[in-house]
Order: structure tokens, then C-alpha cells, then sequence
């Protein structure tokens, strides 16, 4: 059964942070528009605006051998020109903010309305019609003349602050999740794996996690070995009475009923094959590890299938080397296949996958299927799924041990219906 699993706790905490920086700092920049930038504009347009309307006035008041004098003052000081008409050799560009506001505070002092064009060129260029006396006069000065530095500072310094908060953020999330992750792969892992390390600059609170951890996963591993001692030693100590009992079978009288010989018997070698099922079960899984070739006892594995009726279908590369326990993985491989011959028809395809992160195979057979519901149940000591798979041999335990020394292997068993019918078991590990 798979479970929905959403992104990881980095990721959402990114984007939970990180667009939240940005609209708080967009909002920012809007309220500092509106309180302190946009009233400094409307009275820096109000003042030029007098300065316009005293410039054209003077000017037109002026004889004209005193106006040249006068427009190199204008010039000079007030970074401001008057001409007789409107350079039109200069092609005209979109608006401005700033000319709109001086083109409403014009207006104000003039009482009709007053257009501020902007030219293009090297340089932007407004460009003011006044009537003083029936007389249109230009009045122009270039874009430099603006106090326009403190918008743009004010926009490059939210810009670099919202980054480096973002930033800074970042990093302090991942410095604070870096321990999380540490325990979740802790948790994934098995038993016998070693703890990993958290980094030494984390909060001391996920170290006390990792240690209650430590200690929990001591105490369970002290319970299992428990169990099994306890399985096997009762698993043990049974076959001495099922051994008499053989003995006291073979001493049967020669007139005892056939049908009641045979089914003593039957009784039998079945609680003997459950007494060792018991034991291999019970029995602690500390693995004899060693190097040898997976392909090699794949193949073995196939020619005892294949001898116990069994038909074995393979492609599987010619070699691939493997550290594990390999009388364990025989004995887990052995199970699956009787299950294949006890529930499957006795057909099975096996599929040997090598990816990026996993290496898994996949033994399929041409039985009826398990329902998806009763995949993991199936796991279970002494549970038998007969009426779905349509037998009722067994005892149960063939896939609780197969699981078992899976584990105990670093492995990952589980099962899973197969597109074109039967029943699949996949082995899988990390590489």
C-alpha cells in the first residue's frame, strides 16, 4: 500500500518564508512610496512649478539685451532653460510620473491646464508651454536636474535586503532541519545500523532525541533477541517428544488401519517442518557476512527450483558482486520459491534491476494474486491467505522469515500484484 507523501519539511518551510519575506518587503516599499516619496515628489513639483511661473514672467518682463544674462543665471543656478519654441527634431517619449505631478501643480497656479511633454534623446527633456501675456515661452530642463537618486536607493536597498533575508533565512532553516533529517534516516534504518552523527552545532534537543532513540531501539533489539530465545528454546525442546513420537509411529502393530498409519505420519513431518520453520524464525539474525557472487547463487537457486518441478525464467547479467550473508539470502529465496510452487503454478520470471540509488529483483509468478488489503498481513507469523491463493499447505511462516533475514540484510521485502496477473515478491536494498 503507498502512502501520499508530501515535500519535505525544507521546502515547505522555503515556501512558507520566502514569499512572505517578499510581499513584506513589496509592502514596505509601497507604504514608503506612498508616506514619504510620493508627498517629497508633489512638493518638489510644486516648487519648480513657482520657479516655472517666475522664470517665464521674468523673462517676458525682461528687455531683450538683459535676457541672455538672465537665462545664463536660470542656467546656472536653477539647472533651467527658455526657448522660443518646442525642439521638435527631438522625438517625443512616453510619460513621466514627475511630469504628471508638475503638469497638476502648473495647473493649479496657472487655472487651465498646463501638458509637460517629455522628449527623448540623449538626455529626457521636459519641455513646459507657458502663456505670459498672450505669449507661449518654453521652459525645459533635462532629467539630471531630479532629486530621482533616493527612489532608486530606496528600491536597490528593499531588493538587497529582501535577498539577504531570504537568504539568511535559507541558511538558518537548513541549519536548524539538518538534525531532522539526520533522525529521519536514523529511523529508516535498521537495527543493527550504526547511529549517525549530528552536526556539532545543532540544538541540543535533537542530540536528547537521538540518544532517547539510542535507547529505545537497545531496549527493542533486547526484546527480539528475547523472543527468539524464547522460540527457540521451546522450538528445541519439542523435538524430543516429536521424536519418541516417531519412534512410538514405527513401532505401530502391523494390523493398524493404513489410513490411520499414513495420516500419524502426515501429523508428523508436519509439525517436524513447523519445529524447524519455529527455529529458523526464532533463531538470532546476526548475519555471516562475506563477499561472494549474487549471480552464482541466483543460478543455484533457479537449478534447485527448477529440480523441484519448477519452471525458471532468467535474464540476469553474468555477474554482480554482493556482501551479505549468503546462506541467509539462499534460505530467503528458497522460501519465496516455495511459495511460487505452493501458490504461483510453479512458474516464475525473475527480473535483476540495477538504478541510480537501488538495486532490487523480482521473482513473479502465474498464481491468482493476493488482494492489495492483505499485502502486509501476509507478513505475519502464522497467517495464510489459503482461500485467495487457493491452497491450504502450509504454516505461515515461509514469508515472516523470508522478511526476516531480509532485514536483517539491510533488505526490503514486499509484494505486490503484477500487471499481467500473479503475485510478485521484490528484494530491494540501497546502494
Amino acid at each position: 500500500m503507498s502512502l501520499r507523501r508530501g515535500r519535505n519539511l525544507f521546502s515547505q518551510t522555503a515556501w512558507t518564508l520566502g514569499p512572505g519575506i517578499v510581499i513584506l518587503q513589496i509592502l514596505t516599499l509601497v507604504i514608503v512610496v506612498l508616506t514619504v516619496l510620493y508627498p517629497l515628489a508633489e512638493r518638489s513639483a510644486e516648487d519648480l512649478a513657482g520657479l516655472i511661473v517666475i522664470s517665464a514672467k521674468t523673462y517676458t518682463e525682461l528687455s531683450p539685451e538683459k535676457r541672455p544674462a538672465f537665462l545664463e543665471s536660470l542656467r546656472a543656478d536653477n539647472g533651467v532653460e527658455i526657448s522660443a519654441q518646442l525642439d521638435r527634431s527631438i522625438r517625443h517619449t512616453h510619460g513621466h510620473i514627475y511630469g504628471w505631478l508638475l503638469s497638476q501643480a502648473l495647473s493649479k497656479r496657472l487655472g487651465k491646464p498646463v501638458p509637460v511633454d517629455v522628449l527623448g534623446g540623449a538626455v529626457r527633456t521636459f519641455w513646459v508651454p507657458v502663456n505670459i501675456s498672450g505669449q507661449t515661452i518654453w521652459v525645459h530642463f533635462d532629467r539630471g536636474r531630479l532629486a530621482s537618486s533616493l527612489p532608486i536607493a530606496m528600491i536597490f536597498v528593499l531588493a538587497f535586503s529582501t535577498l539577504a533575508l531570504v537568504v539568511l533565512t535559507m541558511i538558518l532553516v537548513r541549519r536548524v532541519l539538518k538534525p531532522l533529517d539526520v533522525i529521519s534516516t536514523a529511523l529508516q534504518s535498521s537495527l543493527k545500523a550504526p547511529l549517525p552523527s549530528l552536526p556539532p552545532s545543532g540544538a541540543y534537543e535533537f542530540q536528547n532525541i537521538l540518544d532517547i532513540f539510542a535507547e529505545l531501539r537497545t531496549r527493542l533489539q533486547a526484546m527480539i533477541n528475547h523472543q527468539s530465545l524464547l522460540l527457540t528454546g521451546i522450538s528445541h525442546d519439542l523435538r524430543s517428544p516429536l521424536a519418541r513420537l516417531r519412534m512410538a509411529w514405527e513401532l505401530l502393530p502391523k494390523n493398524t488401519p493404513q489410513h490411520l498409519h499414513d495420516g500419524m505420519l502426515q501429523d508428523i513431518e508436519r509439525m517436524d517442518a513447523l519445529l524447524a520453520q519455529s527455529l529458523d524464525l526464532g533463531r538470532g539474525m546476526a548475519a555471516k557476512v562475506a563477499d561472494f557472487d549474487l549471480m552464482v547463487l541466483l543460478q543455484e537457486v533457479g537449478a534447485d527450483f527448477e529440480r523441484a518441478g519448477g519452471q525458471w525464467h532468467a535474464q540476469l547479467p553474468r555477474r554482480y558482486a554482493f556482501r551479505g550473508d549468503r546462506e541467509a539470502l539462499r534460505r530467503l529465496l528458497s522460501n519465496l520459491l516455495d511459495n511460487a510452487i505452493r501458490y504461483g503454478g510453479g512458474e516464475v520470471r525473475v527480473e535483476f534491476r540495477k538504478m541510480a540509488n537501488q538495486v532490487l529483483i523480482r521473482l513473479c509468478d502465474a498464481g491468482p494474486g493476493i488482494p492489495e488489503i492483505e499485502m502486509e498481513k501476509v507478513f505475519e507469523p502464522f497467517i495464510r491467505l489459503d482461500d485467495a491463493r487457493g491452497h491450504g499447505e502450509g504454516s505461515g511462516l515461509g514469508l515472516a522469515i523470508a522478511r526476516q533475514l531480509a532485514e536483517a540484510q539491510g533488505m526490503r521485502l514486499r509484494l505486490l500484484n503484477g500487471a499481467g496477473g500473479g503475485l510478485c515478491a521484490e528484494l530491494s536494498w540501497p546502494v
